[in-house]
């Protein structure tokens, strides 16, 4: 007689307790620039990411209060232009957002040789991730380590693959 009261509130109990979901979400190109003139050594170029992150949430099925983790797992810098990367020695990635501070996320020291696109190494202490990314934007800035002076604009473009996790 308890066994079908006792079944019901076992199975409602676990339909109650969910597992987190892990969503991989891509940044799109962020175009970032760094003005001119442009000296041997390190010079910043920047960009701001609208990221999107709440319509992408509710898309599938959630809110914005639900993000519990974020963490980078990949990280592209490409060439905006013919030169690509050439002449750009190293590079090294922070974001910055909301009341945050400045959060290294990657960089790659050495670049290959006349590359055009390159993986860089992601920071293995991402602090915080998730607050950054409910500010709604996020101002990239890339620090490049330039082997010769330029007059000219250099234009590079990041990508970032994220793992959110999500928990109603």
């Amino acid at each position: 007689m308890f066994r079908i009261p006792l079944l019901a509130m076992v199975v409602a109990t676990l339909s109650a307790c969910t597992e987190p979901e892990h969503l991989v979400y891509e940044s799109g190109p962020i175009p970032l620039v760094a003005t001119g003139p442009l000296f041997e050594g390190t010079n910043t170029a920047q960009g701001e990411w609208t990221t999107g992150v709440e319509a992408f949430l509710k898309a599938e099925g959630h809110q914005l209060a639900d993000l519990r983790e974020v963490r980078l797992t990949g990280a592209t810098l490409t060439g905006a232009d013919s030169t690509g990367l050439q002449g750009i020695r190293s590079v090294s990635v922070q974001w910055v957002g909301g009341e945050q501070g400045m959060v290294q996320m990657a960089v790659r020291n050495p670049l290959p040789v006349d590359s055009s696109t390159v993986a860089l190494t992601v920071a293995d202490e991402q602090p915080k991730l998730a607050e950054l990314l409910r500010t709604g934007t996020i101002t990239v800035v890339a620090d490049l380590d330039l082997d010769a002076d330029s007059d000219a604009d250099r234009h590079v473009i990041g990508s970032f693959t994220l793992e959110l996790t999500v928990a109603p």
